[in-house]
């Protein structure tokens, strides 16, 4: 087809399926549906009318539908993807895209072979391409119908991972099937091939999307050039993955898209990213439009007709399969692996939502013309996608709606509330500025206020106390999470403090999504976080290895860093909420009072904290502040120069100028230095019985060898039964000394400012015999068994001591 053709064609069709966009909106019908049925339409037209033939060359391939349709789709969808909620039902998904699907490639098989009489391998080949559900049709309807979020993301998570597993499938009958032999060793190479394809995929994507999306980042141009670069990210990596490298195309993508939400939102102004989507939902709906009605050009009904029998027996097998793995898998992976529950509504939509669709086409179609029965399989795909998408799909929003399943719940409720009273209030508003200029009369405005009561209030909803206080306090999550995005764009908190924070109130606003109006659970019961048991793992792994000793006090510098800088941000998103939270429309005020209240409490701890960090390290407190403020002044002046420059204010060279500068700047600030006191070391030294009395040269030896180290709050300084070969000397601080018996904790005493403990372990004890854990912000010179005995070597006065205390202590 020549390409002006090809054009026309295309304009053709993408005009058709606005025009059916514009019908559908009347009509139960979905529009990837109807689309469709529209195209079916188009393709029955083409025999009447011989102006429409150049149709009949327009037809899937699957070229076109890998390498076009299903990139932009697949990302599209990952990209909208709720990340978390997919890694919490990763369990679940992963049954339902590996081994739900080979048993279901087993029924459909052994199925059609008994039924139809078709070969064995080429009946599970069918049963293999047809048994996935298509990731672009469930995504399009599921998206259309508003789906619950956690069932959209169970089906739609299924449906974008489970193509790795059948195409694998797919491709090692399909060799089976042109060989004609089948050994044993195959079933091991199917399963190695699966994980190849599979977790080859997921690497590939991550790889692409980490190296494009910080490629994004040093960007500096316009919002275009990122959207530019998210187009070659969703494409890039579909090609290397599927052409190249041959694992999983669709992973990859999907790999990709996760990525760059997770790395890039940190990273991409807010605005770009609202560019990113808003370009990848017209896109799309181009691809969805061509894709669909160019399934029903492909459809030829007389031929369907004719294998009515056949289809509608395929059809079943693919249910009967479906529920099969449905209604057992899934239960039991819910149970197996303690996840929330899955209601038998939800289950039934997930049996009866498994649409198939462009997918299922592109591969039958993929099958070698050489291979005897191919075209029984095309029908036989054509007309269960057909089936798919013309009984299911239009049946499932009725479904949803019978199962309960579109019920709001009171959160969605409360948020209805608040809309309705927020548009009623835009409304009045805009009356009241009419009537104030003399535009409307008295008795119109009497009538349109009535009006607009009628209009607002007839169905709004009642929300009790205890969903007003719940609104309340998520409202004020929403308003610290906005403060917490502008603090790191200002550069006041760092990434990593910036996630962590962001985590957290994640997991608050999780937590009290279905949560009473119970204070005590907000501020006594606060989610586990992640970040800082991560902290605690590293540092119980670091803490008594000699070799990384230097490398532990950087660590311990970030952490007391990283750990002013969440109190400082959680001081300045506390004082946001509590000026915010009483402008907001439609929020009770004795529920706002307490919800402040409790944002006042926390403001004051941290208030706290941050006044005993600036007593404990006085000089590194006043060089971070100094840091903090610096780095967000010249953020704040860039930010300002890139919008002015974005808007055309300022031209190229301007704006070259300023950012060279205030880049010059930001670089040429000091760095914050480590949290030391100002005690002599060699003071320090002389105060252990052990090397009370020797000379100056040995102190001031052991003085350079000693290495300072912070502990923060709660820090386990040393374990009970852990092995070790460092004395710590308190430089500044205190700790407490525990013993563990039988369970119980026991307090042996508390250590100050110029004391020591684990001497034992330089006269050759390994394992610690107490527990030490930091009660106030610490600082600790630690010397090493192996610093001691070198110089043991030189000094025999130091020899002499450790022999005589290692034999009165045994």
């Amino acid at each position: 087809m020549p390409v002006s053709e090809l054009v026309l064609v295309v304009m053709g069709l993408l005009t058709v399926a606005m025009l059916a966009a514009s019908l559908c909106r009347n009509l139960p019908i979905p529009y990837t549906v109807f689309l469709v049925m529209v195209g079916m339409s188009i393709s029955m037209l083409t025999n009447a009318v011989p102006s429409l033939g150049v149709l009949t060359e327009f037809q899937l391939t699957p070229d076109l539908v890998f390498f076009i349709f299903l990139p932009a789709l697949i990302f599209e969808s990952a990209l909208n993807l709720d990340a978390r909620q997919l890694i919490k039902d990763i369990a679940p998904i992963f049954v339902l895209a590996a081994p739900a699907l080979v048993i279901s490639t087993l029924l459909i098989g052994v199925g059609i072979w008994f039924y139809m009489g078709l070969d064995l391998v080429l009946a599970l080949l069918f049963g293999a391409l047809i048994a996935a559900t298509d990731p672009v049709a469930v995504v399009a309807l599921f998206k259309e119908l508003g789906a619950p979020a956690r069932l959209t993301t169970l089906v739609e998570g299924e449906s974008l991972f489970n193509d790795a597993t059948a195409i694998v499938i797919f491709h090692i009958l399909l060799g089976i099937a042109l060989a004609g032999s089948f050994t044993s060793g195959d079933l091991g190479h199917a399963v190695l091939e699966f994980f190849r394809v599979f977790f080859g995929g997921v690497l590939v994507g991550a790889v692409i999307g980490f190296g494009i999306a910080e490629l994004m980042r040093r960007i500096h141009g316009s919002e275009i050039a990122l959207v530019v670069m998210s187009l070659v990210m969703a494409y890039t990596s579909f090609v290397i993955a599927e052409h190249v490298l041959h694992v999983s195309g669709v992973m990859a993508t999907v790999s990709a898209a996760v990525t760059m939400g997770i790395y890039a939102i940190t990273r991409i102004p807010q605005g770009a990213l609202r560019s990113i989507h808003d370009t990848w939902e017209v896109i799309a709906l181009v691809c969805n439009s061509l894709l669909f009605l160019m399934i029903g050009l492909s459809v030829n009904l007389g031929v369907l007709v004719r294998n009515l029998d056949g289809i509608l027996l395929a059809a079943l097998l693919v249910l009967i399969a479906r529920a099969a793995s449905i209604y057992s898998l899934v239960p039991a992976t819910i149970h197996l692996f303690k996840l929330p529950h899955v209601n038998w509504g939800e289950r039934h939509i997930m049996w009866w939502g498994g649409l198939k669709g462009g997918l299922a086409i592109a591969i039958v179609l993929s099958i070698p013309e050489s291979l005897d029965g191919r075209q029984t399989l095309v029908e036989l795909t054509l007309g269960v996608v057909l089936f798919t998408l013309l009984v299911n799909a239009p049946s499932i929003r009725p479904l949803i709606s019978r199962l309960g399943l579109d019920r709001m719940s009171e959160e969605d409720t409360a948020e209805l509330q608040l809309g309705l009273l927020e548009a009623k209030q835009r409304a009045r508003a805009v009356v009241d500025r009419l009537s104030t200029a003399d535009l409307l009369t008295t008795e119109s405005k009497t009538s349109i206020e009535t009006a607009l009561v009628d209009i607002f209030d007839k169905d709004a909803p009642n929300a009790d106390t205890r969903r007003h206080f719940r609104h309340a306090y998520m409202e004020a999550l929403q308003l610290e999470s906005e403060e917490l995005q502008n603090l790191y764009r200002l550069g006041l908190i760092q990434e990593y403090t910036f996630l962590d924070l962001r985590a957290r109130l994640r997991r608050d606003k999780d937590a009290w999504a279905s949560a009473l109006s119970d204070t005590d659970t907000l501020t006594d019961k606060a989610p586990e976080n992640p970040f800082l048991r991560l902290e605690r793992t590293a540092l119980r792994w670091m803490r008594e290895r000699n070799a990384l000793t230097w490398f532990l006090a950087r660590f311990q510098r970030a952490r007391l860093s990283q750990g002013m800088q969440r109190d400082i941000a959680g001081i300045l998103c506390g004082e946001a909420v509590i000026q915010r939270l009483r402008l907001r429309a439609g929020l009770e005020p004795t529920d706002v009072d307490k919800v402040v209240d409790i944002y006042q409490q926390r403001v004051t701890r941290k208030r706290k904290r941050v006044s005993e960090i600036r007593g404990d390290f006085p000089d590194f407190f006043a060089n971070l502040e100094m840091r903090l403020t610096q780095t967000a002044a010249l953020a704040s002046a860039h930010n300002h120069a890139q919008t002015s420059f974005h808007h055309g204010n300022i031209g190229a060279k301007a704006f070259n100028r300023i950012d060279r500068l205030l880049n010059a700047a930001t670089d040429r600030l000091p760095p914050v230095g480590n949290p030391t006191t100002a005690l002599d070391p060699v003071e320090l030294i002389q105060q252990v019985p052990l090397f009370d009395g020797l000379s100056s040269e040995v102190m001031v030896e052991l003085a350079a060898r000693a290495q300072p180290v912070t502990f923060l709050i709660g820090d386990v300084v040393i374990g009970q039964s852990e092995k070790g070969n460092a004395l710590y000397i308190i430089m500044h601080g205190t700790v407490e000394v525990f013993q563990e018996d039988k369970g119980d904790k026991i307090l042996l005493g508390t250590l100050t400012q110029g004391e020591f403990f684990g001497e034992a372990a330089l006269l050759g004890d390994e394992v610690r015999t107490a527990t030490v854990t930091a009660k106030t912000s610490l600082t600790l010179l630690r010397l090493t068994r192996r610093n001691v005995l070198s110089l043991a070597e030189k000094h025999k006065d130091i020899a002499e001591r450790l022999r005589r205390a290692h034999t009165e202590r045994r």
